[in-house]
């Protein structure tokens, strides 16, 4: 009797507690961790091209937030655009020259120098 009595006593239980026939509310939009923000093109740059060449050649050793890793950080650097394009084409310390065509190198070293 008493097994018969828990029984009941956990179905009714169970039942009180456990879904009903509620609609499950919508999850909210989650923001995306360490993903960078699609960019359009600025200034003297095109931004979704650059970052398109930096995941591409630069992202391994610099970072995903150009914070740096293996490489040295780059943002907030104190090198101009002429210079950063310099050491992309010819390499620098252990940074060997990065095989992009000039055209792709200087929209590159213009979009990491305004970071």
């Amino acid at each position: 009797m008493k097994k018969i009595l828990l029984a009941l006593g956990t179905v009714v239980l169970l039942t009180a507690c456990g879904g009903g026939d509620d609609a499950v509310p919508a999850p909210e939009e989650e923001a995306v961790v360490d993903e960078p923000a699609t960019e359009e093109a600025t200034g003297d740059f095109d931004a979704t091209a650059a970052r398109e060449s930096y995941e591409a050649s630069c992202i391994h050793c610099h970072g995903n937030n150009l914070q740096g890793g293996g490489g040295p950080g780059l943002a907030g650097g104190e090198l101009t655009a002429e210079e950063i394009f310099e050491v992309i084409q010819n390499g620098q310390g252990t940074m060997p020259p990065q095989n992009l065509p000039s055209e792709d190198a200087e929209n590159l070293a213009q979009w990491i120098a305004a970071q």
